[in-house]
């Protein structure tokens, strides 16, 4: 069959085209990381921008780690599908807003030409939370003062990872980056280039082989990038100049992006880690089977309810009963086969600002926190009866949830380096959940938790 590219588009009748001139866009977008993630969400973003007619929003992706991904989009002409799917059915779409895709170490020089291209608006980034402790930074430093060299205006810089006050947060480890760097370059930095907070959502499973062949006896073409994602897409940012050309795409443009951050970050991707832990200690693949379970559905839902949605300050237009009850059914979609062990990963990394930041919030509130507990006991647990943990702090994480009494294991972990440190007077709380998950199943757990009515 046709392998998606250039010179096979015009053959492909099943699904809906880009609706632009491949040969009229101009690269104004540079992104640094070209996961699922990106091409489901920005990828998306930036096509409707270029489908209403803002052609200046193209995008040079860049591969961070390997170059498998950038050359598998080069094949294909920088062209791939996002499938949206959900129980009702599929939407497939083909994108061309990534014009070119790139690997940073091999491709460095023309990175930096597109650096000094005055055609460039903003840089964004998906990549993982160790990313941001480790060579981001300093590519990020090289790019910007490439453009500070030729003596171009700044721009913006917008985080789209899930980290609290990602665009300050950005901010502060280039300031770090740049440490060695002349004063003129650092001033121009303060004065020019600007770093908005965002917030992004959107369900995107990792790529399996199966659902390129699927998709490809169904449609007709193979894409060896193929995207499936549910159909829920969210992208809100802080008040920019970008918001000129970028408001009718379907970003959302706000003046303080804290508490739809607060809001995502605890009720869904709490949840979700929590729903990922219960499924690996349950030896459950996908996550909406492990949703489906009214006893999980409920214990989810009593944690948005009861508990993380005491937590912060909401903003005033985000109903948080009706939004706990959207992100429960978006967990639960069957077509997505998002699995556990995926999002599983990197709790060390993910956990201080899911769920460790929202325990303490409701410790110094004086509200309970039984199922947020919980929660972190479940991790706890898993870090010690897995046995394959994909996590940068492996070695000491399994070594402090084996140790054999509950409550020294959970002091031993919940004392490591992380980002935020729980507070010592929730250690009980968490160990007590810890030694009956030791010799319960989850599910006695569970019922457990129901017959003490908090």
């Amino acid at each position: 069959m046709r392998q998606l590219n250039r010179d096979n588009l015009g053959e492909i009748t099943s699904v809906e085209k880009p609706s632009y001139n491949l040969d009229d866009v101009k690269i104004g977008v540079l992104h640094m990381g070209l996961g699922a993630f990106h091409r489901a969400h920005q990828g998306v973003f930036f096509d409707n921008a270029l489908r209403a007619g803002k052609l200046g929003y193209a995008i040079a992706s860049v591969s961070q780690r390997t170059p498998s991904v950038s050359n598998i989009l080069s094949q294909q002409d920088g062209l791939y599908t996002v499938n949206s799917a959900d129980q009702y059915g599929n939407v497939p779409r083909i994108i061309g807003s990534i014009r070119e895709a790139a690997f940073f170490s091999a491709d460095e020089r023309r990175l930096l030409h597109l650096a000094q291209s005055s055609d460039l608006r903003l840089i964004t980034i998906t990549a993982s939370e160790k990313a941001y402790h480790q060579s981001l930074p300093s590519r990020l430093a090289l790019l910007l003062h490439a453009r500070y060299e030729v003596g171009l205006p700044g721009i913006a810089i917008i985080s789209c990872d899930n980290l609290p006050s990602n665009g300050e947060f950005t901010k502060g480890v280039i300031d770090q980056a740049i440490a060695d760097y002349s004063d003129g370059f650092k001033q121009w930095i303060k004065g020019h280039v600007r770093f908005p907070n965002s917030m992004v959502d959107r369900i995107v499973p990792a790529i399996t082989p199966s659902s390129i062949e699927v998709f490809e006896s169904r449609y007709g073409y193979r894409d060896e990038s193929l995207i499936t994602a549910e159909p829920f897409n969210q992208w809100v940012i802080e008040h920019d100049p970008l918001e000129e050309d970028l408001s009718e795409t379907g970003i959302r443009f706000v003046d303080d992006i804290a508490p739809y951050e607060l809001a995502k970050i605890r009720l869904f991707n709490g949840v979700h880690s929590t729903l990922a832990y219960l499924g690996q200690i349950l030896d459950i693949k996908f996550a909406a089977d492990v949703i489906i379970d009214p006893r999980t559905r409920k214990f989810l839902s009593d944690m948005q309810i009861k508990e993380i949605s005491n937590s912060f300050n909401a903003p005033q237009d985000l109903d948080l009963v009706a939004y706990s009850a959207e992100i429960r059914g978006r967990m639960s979609n069957p077509a997505l086969l998002h699995r556990t062990e995926q999002i599983a990963m990197d709790g060390s990394q993910k956990l201080p600002q899911r769920l460790f930041n929202t325990a303490n919030d409701l410790l110094s509130r004086n509200l309970p926190t039984p199922r947020t507990c919980l929660a972190i006991a479940l991790w706890i647990h898993y870090l010690a009866i897995s046995t394959v943990i994909d996590d940068p702090m492996r070695t000491e994480l399994k070594a402090a949830a084996t140790t054999n009494n509950a409550y020294s294991a959970v002091a031993k972990c919940l004392t490591l380096d992380f980002a935020t440190k729980i507070n010592p007077a929730l250690f009980p709380p968490i160990g007590r959940w810890l030694e009956l998950l030791r010799i319960n199943s989850p599910w006695h757990v569970l019922s457990i938790l129901e017959s003490e009515n908090v």
